[in-house]
């Protein structure tokens, strides 16, 4: 599933949807995951909700989700999509075509999104939370080594709200 058409994914997956995770899902699933989706959405609640919904009874859900209070998330709130658009094609021109969707962090700390899950009747919710995404500001050699020490210091102390990233898992219930 994508918001937009990629080319090939017909060919790569056998069943590609075009549509917003925040509507619901047609079909059952074994597995449903994703990897830097849900920053990207406005509304995470319907979002998993719509996830809970399209897993089949006893089945899994897994999503690598990048956290609201690093650094860089910061940085990207504050200077907005056309901004952010801009500065990466100036400072990681390598990445133009990967990256630059509007994100908007909803419920994207492993706190907020823990209780999301619980809430809406995913068991055995797991969070597994990294520390790593100094590589954003590789471009400035200070503010990279700033950055990595205060990563270091909210890995020691358990800041999971600072965290770069986590992933985040959950099971359906079976059915009785």
């Amino acid at each position: 599933m994508d918001i937009e058409e990629k080319p090939r994914c017909h060919e790569v997956y056998d069943r590609f949807v075009v549509q917003s995770v925040e509507d619901p899902i047609d079909g059952e699933y074994d597995l449903v995951m994703s990897i830097t989706l849900l920053e990207h959405v406005r509304d995470n609640a319907s979002s998993i909700a719509n996830i809970f919904d399209a897993l089949r009874p006893g089945h899994e859900t897994h999503h690598y989700i990048p956290g609201k209070g690093h650094p860089y998330a910061l940085a990207l709130r504050a200077v907005g999509p056309k901004w952010q658009k801009r500065l990466i094609r100036a400072l990681r021109p390598d990445s133009v075509e990967e990256t630059g969707y509007p994100t908007f962090f909803d419920h994207c700390t492993a706190r907020d999104m823990t209780r999301i899950f619980e809430g809406i009747g995913f068991e055995d919710v797991r969070v597994r939370t990294f520390y790593r995404a100094n590589d954003y500001f590789a471009f400035f050699f200070p503010a990279f080594i700033a950055v990595s020490a205060f990563e270091n210091i909210c890995r020691v102390l358990g800041w999971s709200y600072f965290a770069s990233g986590f992933v985040i898992s959950g099971r359906k219930p079976a059915a009785d």
